[in-house]
C-alpha cells in the first residue's frame, strides 16, 4: 500500500512497516520477507554502459514504488527479463528497477534505501 504525499516521513514509514526505506523521504519500499534469489543469489553488482557501478538486492514484491519507462530488454543484466525503472512512489527518486520476463522482481539500488530498524530507533 502507497503511503499519501501529504503525510509525514515517519508515520508514513511506520504504517508501511516496510523493512526497506527510501533513502531521501523515508518511503517504506519493501519488505526483507520479499528478498527474491535470481541464480542463487538476492544481491549482485553490475555496470550499465556508462560504466556507472552498481549494487543491487532483489525483492519478489515492492511497495511504495512506482514504474517508469517502457519496459526494455536492451542492456538488460537478466537474460530474458526486460527492464524499467523503479521510482519511490513519495519523492520520485530513482531506487532501482523491475524485471519482467520468467520471474517479475525489483532489484534496489543499496546506496539508495535504508533498513528501516536504523532509522526507528
Amino acid at each position: 500500500m502507497e503511503a499519501a504525499l501529504e503525510e509525514s516521513p515517519e508515520t508514513a514509514a511506520g504504517e508501511a512497516g516496510a523493512d526497506w526505506l527510501c533513502a531521501w523521504c523515508l518511503n517504506g519500499v519493501a519488505n526483507e520477507e520479499d528478498r527474491f534469489a535470481f541464480n542463487g543469489q538476492d544481491t549482485h553488482r553490475f555496470s550499465n554502459p556508462d560504466g556507472l557501478r552498481f549494487e543491487i538486492l532483489l525483492f519478489s514484491r515492492t511497495q511504495g514504488c512506482r514504474e517508469a519507462g517502457v519496459p526494455t530488454l536492451e542492456y538488460t543484466w537478466f537474460p530474458g527479463h526486460a527492464w524499467s525503472y523503479c521510482q519511490c512512489g513519495r519523492c520520485g527518486q530513482h531506487l532501482g528497477w523491475f524485471y519482467q520476463g520468467p520471474h517479475q522482481f525489483a532489484g534496489l539500488i543499496t546506496h539508495r534505501i535504508v533498513r528501516g530498524v536504523c532509522v526507528r530507533n
